[in-house]
């Protein structure tokens, strides 16, 4: 099974000023360190150490020592603004900005998504009914996105606060759940569209 989150900021003494600022937090860690040990906590509640997590941007500041605490033995990171390159590199051996992989329903279907840390408003596929998951607003941005884009949109925050925001806890979500989730959504980057500029351009008018 796949799990997916992202901005942890363990071990990143900004983390408590956010959780501390955000309106949609009603809880207040006293230190850091609760805070970490909660939210890896909540991952190897959820992770069991055969399947995958994909931490979609901002993991640490010092990754190998939050990375030995995840049970899970599989764990992709997706580069954020505040992952220390280097030291990611050390720990992970790659650190893309952006992956695509399927969400297995488990029964035999699945939904291509695309994994980047900050939001797109149209990715790879998004015409053909893909997925994007994606971390970096904390949840601050959900609101705007769904009137610009409209709730059909084939794309959420899988930030720990967006999650507690939805959810009401950190439990990264499983790409079961994500697929039983957008698989009831039609997207909002419609296929039509870019079959209709085609029929145009198909008639010459559109310079090459």
């Amino acid at each position: 099974m796949r799990y997916f989150v992202a901005d942890l900021h363990c071990g990143h003494d900004l983390i408590q000023a956010m959780h501390q600022t955000y309106p949609h937090s009603n809880t207040l860690f006293e230190s850091v360190e609760l805070k970490d040990e909660y939210v890896i906590n909540s991952i190897n509640l959820r992770v069991k150490p055969k399947d995958e997590l994909y931490i979609i941007g901002d993991f640490s500041t010092e990754p190998g020592k939050y990375r030995a605490r995840i049970n899970c033995k599989h764990v992709y990171l997706i580069r954020g603004n505040h992952d220390p390159v280097q030291k990611s590199l050390n720990v992970f051996g790659s650190i893309p900005y952006m992956r695509i992989v399927k969400l297995r329903s488990g029964d035999g279907k699945s939904l291509k998504c695309v994994l980047s840390h900050t939001p797109q408003v149209f990715w790879e596929g998004s015409h053909r009914g893909w997925a994007s998951l994606y971390g970096h607003c904390h949840g601050q941005r959900e609101l705007w996105m769904d009137q610009h884009m409209g709730y059909e949109r084939r794309s959420t925050d899988v930030s720990i606060d967006n999650l507690r925001r939805v959810n009401g806890d950190y439990f990264p979500p499983s790409e079961q759940e994500l697929y039983n989730m957008f698989i009831q959504r039609k997207g909002h980057d419609m296929v039509e569209y870019y079959d209709a500029i085609q029929k145009q351009r198909n008639k010459g008018l559109f310079n090459e």
